[in-house]
Parts: structure tokens; C-alpha cells; sequence
């Protein structure tokens, strides 16, 4: 679970199959993906396998299982146990547009913070342009993983449950985000 809103296609690619879903005039999967359940994949504690999202940006990740445990009483999903950084932002251009924009908001700090103190040496009010100010990536905060919200938000997608058609139907995941 990244964060992001589902709106771009992906592909998990585990024992040398794809599994994701299909859509029409394009990529195709052997595999119903409401029909592939993580347990019948036969993965085992340092097992790895890769996920794609997003074909145009290419957001390519290695996942590697930690620990496969049997279900704990209570519990009825996967848990995170581990975890690094935040998930970017939905359609911020890729890897490297994402690196370059987290960099390219310091940059403009400390333009802004420098036209600031010129400004007050030449005993001026500072004119503050915040039109071009990257609000996203100020907010945006690259280095934080939450552990206890990503299980919270596992917790809640595995509460739709009945709903065998769930993953199709799903749309974005915002919703399991929230606080």
C-alpha cells in the first residue's frame, strides 16, 4: 500500500508471472486478479518480487517479505512490519522529477528567504511571491513513514472483505489514508 490514488496502471511481478488488472485494448494478465490471494503465492521470508506503477512515470520497487506468520486472533490481514520514507505524490513525473522537485524546494527557500533579507538590509517591506511557491512539496514530508498508519489503513481495506469484487471496484485509496 503506497498511498496513491489507483489511478494509473501497475503490475505486481512475483515467480516470474505479472499479476494486475487488465484493461481493455490494452495490458492483458493471465490471472482474475480477485482470484489471486498473496497466501496461495507460496512466499517465504526473504522472498522478493517487484511492483510497477504508474507505466508512463515508472515507479519500479523491489518488495521483500520480512516474515510470514499465521494470522494472529483478531486479525485478518497482512501487517506492516517495516518501512522507509513517504510515498510521492500521485502524478509528480517519476523518480527523478520527484528528486529533482524535492531539491528544487529548497531551492526555492532559500531564494525566497534570501530576496527577504535583501529586501531588509535595504530597509524595504520583503514583497513575498507566493504564486510560485511549491505548496505540495512544503507539506510534503519526504522522510516520514508511519507504521501505525499504514496497519491502521490495512486494517480498514481489509474490512470490505465481503466484497469478492472489491479490488476492481475499489477505485482510489484516499479514503484508507484518513486519519
Amino acid at each position: 500500500m503506497m498511498g496513491w490514488e489507483n489511478q494509473h496502471l501497475h503490475v505486481f511481478h512475483i515467480w516470474g508471472l505479472d499479476y494486475g488488472i487488465a484493461y481493455e485494448g490494452g495490458t492483458y494478465y493471465r490471472d482474475d486478479p480477485s482470484e489471486i490471494f498473496i497466501k496461495d503465492l507460496g512466499l517465504r521470508a526473504g522472498d522478493k518480487f517487484s511492483y510497477v506503477y504508474d507505466f508512463g512515470d515508472y515507479w519500479q520497487h523491489e518488495v521483500r517479505v520480512e516474515k510470514v506468520e499465521n494470522a494472529r486472533p483478531g486479525y485478518h490481514h497482512p501487517i506492516c512490519t517495516a518501512g522507509r520514507r513517504a510515498c510521492p505524490p500521485e502524478d509528480v513525473g517519476g523518480p527523478y522529477a520527484y528528486q529533482d522537485a524535492l531539491i528544487g524546494q529548497f531551492s526555492w527557500i532559500q531564494e525566497t528567504l534570501s530576496n527577504v533579507m535583501e529586501s531588509i538590509d535595504r530597509g524595504e517591506v520583503p514583497d513575498l511571491e507566493l504564486d510560485n511557491a511549491p505548496w505540495w512539496y512544503l507539506k510534503h514530508r519526504s522522510e516520514v513513514f508511519d507504521k501505525k498508519k499504514m496497519n491502521r489503513a490495512l486494517a480498514k481495506l481489509y474490512q470490505k472483505k465481503g466484497d469478492d469484487k472489491f479490488w476492481i471496484t475499489l477505485g482510489g485509496y484516499d479514503e484508507y489514508f484518513d486519519d
